[in-house]
């Protein structure tokens, strides 16, 4: 069962560059398993045998999925996933940057997670995001200021 970590719930941007590569006919594979609803700017990874995404949520995968790839751009619903694989999703996948705050990585992962597969690889995921060109920025939101 999945697990969602949102730290900040906000009507601020997420992204916070102009522009943001995004492919917008992707496939994230069903799971029937699944508990929840998968949420917008959740952090997706690209399993590469199957050719569809997947929420981001295991850094010692063997299969290509322990790299983020990319940042889901919109909603899908639990029935939708359980039901099967869901076609023409958007997803991120380059030269943005975004509110780190509003990012969400499932099975309490963080940006610190420490990527370590192939063995001695040591990268954070926020690291081997910027090889993407995305890059995690901290927000503050200066309206709520006293």
């Amino acid at each position: 069962m999945a697990v969602q970590r949102k730290t900040d719930i906000t009507n601020k941007p997420f992204w916070l560059s102009m522009m943001v590569l995004t492919k917008d006919a992707e496939t994230v594979a069903q799971d029937a398993g699944r508990s929840g609803d998968m949420v917008v700017n959740t952090l997706m990874a690209y399993n590469p045998t199957s050719k569809k995404w997947e929420p981001f949520s295991d850094e010692t995968a063997t299969d290509g999925t322990q790299y983020p790839k990319g940042i889901l751009q919109r909603t899908l619903t639990e029935a939708q996933i359980k039901a099967g694989d869901v076609s023409d999703v958007p997803i991120a996948v380059g030269e943005g940057i975004f509110d780190s705050a509003q990012l969400v990585i499932e099975n309490s992962k963080t940006l610190a997670t420490i990527i370590n597969v192939p063995a001695n690889f040591n990268t954070s995921v926020e690291d081997f995001l910027r090889l993407l060109n995305l890059y995690a920025e901290s927000v503050i939101d200066t309206t709520a200021a006293a």
